[in-house]
């Protein structure tokens, strides 16, 4: 992966301010757990792309340090979470926005109903256009938001809006991607906005044929059915994926010792392997992705769910 703090350097160091804006929106179908996604080109006037622009520009300049991501919540403030545009839905976007057929434009009111995002496009001259994205919040439309009442001031009379033709936009990004990297601002909108809990569920039956082909556990595919679609399990063993400590043969030789030292309760079968059951998959898999540490300080000991590494 490339250095995401250099990536992010480098997107802070153009002239976005100058770029120039197109606008879509993007509607979603969810079948099975299997997200497909259309794109619509929606026209927008200068003062609106002024402000489009200026949505980005301001996300773009409040990012501080890129981190890589992590599939554990961890509080961001004005850090970024990193990682590969191609790894996320949001590649198959910007595949269609740029491919020889420009995406259909909206035509009419009824085409911006049901919108599931929106993205903004900024185009400089010899660089990669970078692509800002806003889950759609519930005051998008106003039919949604019906117990507000929109007016302008005009000719010194306050008057009231024709609320079925307004549709509104918060001035927040959830994130953005450029030259192959997207940076994350609002992990649990981007999350729900590219369909990830479909990820974590192709990444558990991924890993639990790898934990069959390991002969790791006595039945490894129970992992699946305890893990199922809960979300804090599917990102440990996310975590475990992507770690893959358990390929370490030193690794699970340690784990195994330490486990009976620290009585830490996990089960072998006659032939080494682990008996996991719903007692104790949640010490199983916090353990495999090496999330059991203790102080050298105290001796005192800690389940984590996000840990960094110390630089050597």
């Amino acid at each position: 992966m490339v250095d995401l703090q250099q990536a992010l350097q480098q997107v802070k160091g153009l002239n976005w301010a100058n770029a120039t804006v197109s606008f879509f929106i993007v509607k979603r179908k969810l079948v099975r757990r299997d997200a497909t996604y259309e794109a619509l080109g929606v026209n927008v006037d200068d003062k609106l792309r002024h402000k489009l622009r200026g949505i980005v520009v301001t996300c773009i300049k409040k990012a501080n340090q890129a981190r890589e991501y992590d599939f554990n919540t961890s509080d961001l403030d004005n850090d970024v979470l990193g990682i590969e545009t191609a790894d996320t839905d949001l590649q198959q976007l910007i595949e269609a926005l740029t491919s020889n057929e420009s995406p259909p434009p909206a035509s009419n009111y009824e085409d911006l109903l049901g919108a599931w995002l929106y993205i903004t496009r900024l185009d400089l001259s010899d660089t990669s256009p970078l692509y800002a994205v806003r889950r759609v919040s519930e005051g998008w439309t106003t039919k949604k938001v019906s117990q507000l009442i929109s007016m302008i001031f005009t000719n010194s009379t306050l008057v009231d809006l024709d609320q079925k033709d307004i549709f509104r936009i918060d001035g927040k990004i959830d994130f953005f991607s450029h030259a192959g990297t997207l940076f994350i601002a609002d992990k649990k909108n981007f999350e729900a906005a590219l369909n990830f809990r479909g990820g974590m569920l192709r990444n558990r039956d991924a890993i639990v044929e790898k934990f069959v082909a390991a002969a790791l556990f006595a039945d490894a595919r129970q992992i699946a059915e305890l893990v199922g679609d809960n979300m804090r399990r599917l990102r440990k063993l996310s975590q475990v994926k992507r770690a893959e400590y358990y390929s370490v043969d030193s690794f699970r030789e340690n784990l195994k010792r330490v486990s009976a030292e620290e009585s830490w309760g996990i089960v072998y079968d006659d032939e080494g392997k682990i008996v996991v059951t719903e007692d104790d998959i949640d010490t199983v898999l916090t353990v495999l992705n090496n999330d059991r540490l203790k102080s050298p300080i105290n001796q005192e000991g800690f389940d984590v769910d996000v840990k960094h590494r110390i630089d050597e």
